[in-house]
């Protein structure tokens, strides 16, 4: 539901703000429009384009509310504050100011009095008929200045042609507080230059129509409910009219009004010489028609709403980082400054095309003003582009002091702690190693067991690593070599609690091994379990191309020897294999099409270890079984054993409490993550397949990364790796069934005593919160999808500051397109909850918590590893993008850099 809201609110920013930008331009040249037929469509047409804008803002404030309310709020605070708030505030001065406005322009409330609505004063020969009428003019459109106006009665003679002019015919209005007449004559005349009156009450009534020009009387023009006289004139070919002649008589006054309006219809038409009207003749707007049209309580609003949503737009595509106050303020601040600049700008324009005489500028002129405004915006946005690219560079070196902010969570902050280096957090380093192992990283191009080639990086040789198999409480030492890997190479040990200075993240515990330089990396296994290990320099290519390998820590006394049973490690990796020269087709990296290439090419092949095929083994009947999955990939990858009931013994190396078995359920692993599967051997065939894999294929490239909206990658054609495990292994085994229904570890197993991690009354000491999310913009120099903690990326994310003992609460909200396997290095989490509902099965502990699209997970854990600790999503793709922050412990500082210029880049 999240992942919706969250889809159609970018969505509807984006369509808000195209609609607001036609809307403010249409209202800033209405004023413009050369007929008068021309400024009530295009009025008619821009009313239905704001409208349509209204409607918009309203679905996407509707949005914003609905994923805060979906989120518990402050999972849109953004949103809320700083897309919704202003353009609702603006929209209502719109519709209150700027809809009334463009309502009169449009002539439709004329053509409803035409229709004889009540008290309408419609009828034959009354106010607002014809076509063309413009008596509707907006309150408070002020004309230009006018000279007073003579008495009809003394109105100048003119002269007329030798033949003598018919009298007029005069038809009174039937209603109304004047009386109109209509006035035919035989020949047109032309008359001098007559102001337009405005009424008493400063507001304007007009008529126009295309051929037809106003004229006054006595009284002045008044609409059907107003003061004084409007007069329409329908001239033939014009005649000459001089001071001194008579012209036709005022009408008179009608029954219920002070003054009269006339309507004189004389043929072929007439030019007022010298008249700002004159443009009226040929169907041009009145000047009081383009004042009202040029008004700015119609243009402003809208135009200030434009800057608005355009903001809105921009910060529902880039959100800010926390906290919003200033953010708020600075927006606020802007719209009042737009709009106070707007309304100074549009008072001048209305002043010069309400002035007679005034004409449209020359299609030349605005060809010219076009390109103009074109070149300043493509220089602005070139500038910009160039700036923010610019500005999003990563430095060259940085400490890992970067804890440039820090987010406290609610406890004290910096500086209670003695002050400690994590080059002192080290494994013992006396004592004879229980068991030592050897990791030489090279580039090899390996053949897979099922026959294709990979361009990989290996360790000692291999696809994947050598299985590092060591027992509980052991001391394990492992010598790092480099032969030939320019970048570098690290090692850190996935889901293993080491001292901080063992845990191998580049630039932040160590620095990177060179080309025939060593490590060596000392600790103790201390807990059982299924888990990994692999680089940490460069990581998103160097895993994906090959260096990592399982680590298994077991315990004798409880896990059955090999003699006694089967104990097979399942390590499922997309391999890049073919070239894409010959044949093969780009596929972006694996974690879907949003995470980026990771640079490999070729068709991505799930395999399991180095076998993308079938492989098939003889295991007894009766046989215990465990088979320990580590997904060593970016996505979800789900997984059906078919043939056999089984139980889900461990979770990323936490055994389960008291689990219960399960038949026809599938189970998805997060990226990083490992689940051990039990049962004992049955008297046929038992398959281990994946049947839904984002990393690789088709599946990698879908648009919303690797969800694809719940699908998890399919296959199409491509056969998925399978394990058969047989007595016979000529027995086929079942098929799986996709179907099925998925695992949940949230009420799987049964708790056993206290629920661990539970606050006392005080609660938690520390409490933070996390919103994943995505942003446009730009990252170490290249304009990309940006994926965001709290709207902001690495090294800007602030670092979660806590101190040693503290009990600390964490809430992941996933925002955005694609999952996130969030790892938090050296400690253990604890699910509390999901999207609200508790979890009340068996504790659930791990170290890469999947969190997909739409999703919100309450985790808590145990600060007692001091160090400075990666915490960062395990799509490694996302990781080298950004999405990575620290976890800190008060006092504790870091000697190591990152940078191009130190060789450190642990992502």
């Amino acid at each position: 539901m999240v992942e919706n809201l969250f889809e159609q609110n970018l969505l509807w920013a984006v369509l808000a703000a195209v609609c607001w930008l036609f809307a403010a331009r249409g209202a800033r040249r209405l004023a413009t429009r050369p007929h008068s037929r021309a400024l009530r469509r295009r009025a008619r047409l821009g009313l239905v384009l704001l409208v349509t804008a209204l409607l918009t803002l309203t679905v996407r404030a509707a949005l914003g509310v609905a994923l805060a309310a979906e989120t518990d709020w402050w999972g849109a605070t953004d949103f809320l504050l700083l897309a919704v708030a202003p353009q609702v505030i603006v929209g209502a001065v719109v519709a209150w100011l700027s809809v009334p406005a463009y309502w009169r322009l449009t002539g439709w409330d004329r053509a409803a009095r035409r229709s004889g609505g009540p008290g309408s004063g419609a009828g034959p020969g009354g106010p607002g008929t014809g076509d063309g009428t413009a008596d509707g003019i907006a309150d408070g459109a002020r004309k230009p200045t006018e000279p007073d106006r003579a008495p009809a009665a003394a109105a100048r003679p003119h002269t007329t042609d030798p033949a003598p002019m018919p009298a007029p015919a005069r038809l009174a209005a039937p209603s109304g507080r004047g009386t109109a007449a209509l006035t035919r004559t035989g020949r047109p005349t032309t008359t001098d230059p007559v102001p337009t009156p405005t009424s008493e009450a400063g507001t304007t009534a007009g008529i126009e129509a295309e051929g037809a020009t106003p004229t006054s009387s006595a009284s002045g023009l008044a609409g059907p409910a107003d003061r004084g006289t409007a007069a329409l004139t329908k001239t033939e070919p014009p005649t000459t009219t001089e001071a001194g002649t008579e012209g036709a008589a005022p009408a008179p006054a009608g029954p219920t009004g002070e003054g009269a309006a006339t309507l004189t219809e004389t043929g072929p038409p007439t030019a007022e010489v010298g008249s700002a009207a004159q443009g009226d003749v040929q169907g041009a707007p009145t000047p009081v028609t383009r004042s009202a049209a040029a008004d700015p309580r119609l243009v402003v609003p809208v135009r200030v709403g434009g800057v608005a949503v355009g903001l809105g737009a921009l910060f529902t595509l880039h959100p800010p980082a926390p906290p919003y106050t200033a953010f708020l303020v600075l927006e606020m601040t802007l719209l009042a400054l737009a709009a106070s600049g707007l309304v100074l700008v549009q008072q001048r324009r209305r002043v010069a095309v309400g002035a007679p005489g005034w004409r449209p500028a020359s299609r030349g002129r605005r060809l010219v003003r076009s390109l103009a405004v074109v070149t300043c915006g493509a220089l602005l946005i070139a500038g910009g582009y160039g700036l923010a690219a610019r500005e999003s560079r990563l430095p060259d070196r940085m400490a890992t002091a970067h804890h440039h902010a820090y987010d406290t969570g609610g406890g004290p902050g910096p500086g209670a702690a003695p002050a400690r280096s994590v080059t002192d957090l080290t494994g013992p380093s006396t004592g004879a190693a229980d068991r030592r192992f050897t990791l030489t990283a090279g580039t090899r191009t390996v053949r897979l067991a099922s026959g294709e080639t990979v361009d990989a990086l290996t360790f000692n040789g291999v696809l994947p690593g050598p299985e590092l198999r060591v027992g509980i409480g052991e001391l394990v030492e492992v010598t790092l070599i480099n032969q030939n890997v320019t970048d570098g190479v690290t090692v850190h040990w996935h889901g293993v609690d080491v001292p901080n200075a063992e845990d191998g993240v580049a630039g932040v515990t160590q620095d990177a091994v060179r080309p025939g330089g060593r490590h060596v990396y000392r600790f103790r296994a201390n807990r059982t379990g299924t888990f990994w290990y692999h680089a940490h320099q460069q990581s998103s290519t160097a895993v994906a191309r090959g260096l990592f390998g399982a680590l298994v820590v077991t315990d004798a006394a409880r896990q059955p020897a090999p003699s006694d049973g089967v104990d097979r490690t399942v390590v499922a990796h997309a391999w890049s294999v073919g070239d894409t020269r010959g044949g093969g087709s780009a596929v972006r990296g694996s974690g879907g099409a949003l995470s980026g290439r990771n640079g490999l090419g070729g068709d991505l092949r799930t395999a399991f270890g180095d076998d993308t095929g079938e492989q098939r083994e003889r295991v007894a009947a009766g046989t215990p079984v465990r088979l320990r999955l580590v997904n060593a990939d970016n996505c979800p990858r789900t997984y059906a054993l078919t043939g056999t009931s089984f139980q889900v013994a461990a979770i990323d190396g936490n055994e389960v409490s008291a689990p219960t078995d399960l038949d026809g359920t599938l189970l998805r692993v997060a990226g990083g993550g490992r689940y051990d599967l039990t049962f004992r051997q049955p008297r046929g065939a038992v398959r281990l397949t994946v049947t839904g894999d984002a990393n690789a294929g088709a599946g990698s490239q879908g648009f919303e990364g690797c969800g694809e909206d719940g699908a998890y990658g399919t296959h199409g054609t491509r056969e998925s790796p399978s394990l058969i495990l047989a007595p016979d292994t000529a027995s086929e085994a079942p098929a799986a069934d996709t179907g099925a229904p998925l695992f949940d570890p949230l009420h799987y197993g049964t708790a056993t005593g206290p629920r661990p991690l539970t606050p006392d009354d005080g609660g938690f000491d520390r409490d933070f919160r996390m919103v994943l999310g995505n942003s446009v913009g730009f990252y170490d120099g290249a304009p990309m999808m940006l994926w965001t903690v709290n709207n902001a990326v690495y090294p800007d994310i602030p670092s979660l500051l806590v101190g040693e003992g503290d009990l600390v609460r964490v809430t992941f909200l996933n925002r955005s397109l694609d999952d996130h396997p969030m790892h938090l290095h050296g400690h253990r989490m604890l699910v509390l909850s999901r999207d609200g509902e508790r979890a009340d099965g068996s504790p659930w502990w791990t170290d890469t918590l999947n969190v997909a699209p739409g999703e919100r997970y309450e985790i808590a854990f145990r600060a007692d590893n001091p160090g400075v600790w990666a915490d960062h999503c395990h799509n490694l793709d996302h990781a080298r993008d950004g999405m990575v922050l620290h976890l800190a412990y008060d006092g504790v500082s870091s000697p190591y850099e990152t940078g191009a210029s130190t060789g450190n880049t642990p992502e």
